[in-house]
């Protein structure tokens, strides 16, 4: 008899919550802040390392003219807007510098942006790899 209570308290549990579910859910008002992305949302994105090169992503290249600074040029074509863009750190071994996006290019589908990675101990420029996405809402 016990079993068979447990067994219905377990269905009346999955039949009024649901059962979970790893599906994303997005929601179209400002007390959740996201908003489903459409068909039309592109989303470029790589990681660079401390030399320079691209370890991850497609879509763009970088250049490395002198040490803490990257500069970033994303395809013609790419984006029909500008992008919004988001530089973040990755891989450091002693204190995490700050990323900046010191300057941002865009215009005829081609983008362009100079990073700068800034040590936080002593402000001085610094060589770290970061990873870096773009999207075009």
């Amino acid at each position: 008899m016990m079993n068979r209570l447990m067994m219905l308290a377990a269905c009346a549990v999955l039949a009024t919550t649901g059962i979970a579910s790893a599906t994303t859910r997005y929601y179209n008002t400002p007390a959740y802040g996201v908003a489903q992305p459409d068909k039309t949302t592109k989303v470029l994105g790589g990681i660079v390392n401390q030399n320079g090169g691209i370890v991850y992503g497609s879509g763009f290249s970088v250049s490395h003219p002198s040490t803490g600074e990257y500069v970033i040029t994303i395809n013609n074509g790419v984006f029909k807007t500008c992008p919004v863009v988001n530089i973040t750190p990755a891989g450091t071994n002693t204190s995490p510098p700050l990323a900046n996006l010191y300057s941002y290019g865009c215009g005829s589908g081609g983008v362009s942006l100079t990073v700068l990675m800034i040590g936080s101990t002593n402000g001085d420029l610094e060589n770290n790899s970061f990873q870096f996405t773009a999207m075009q809402p």
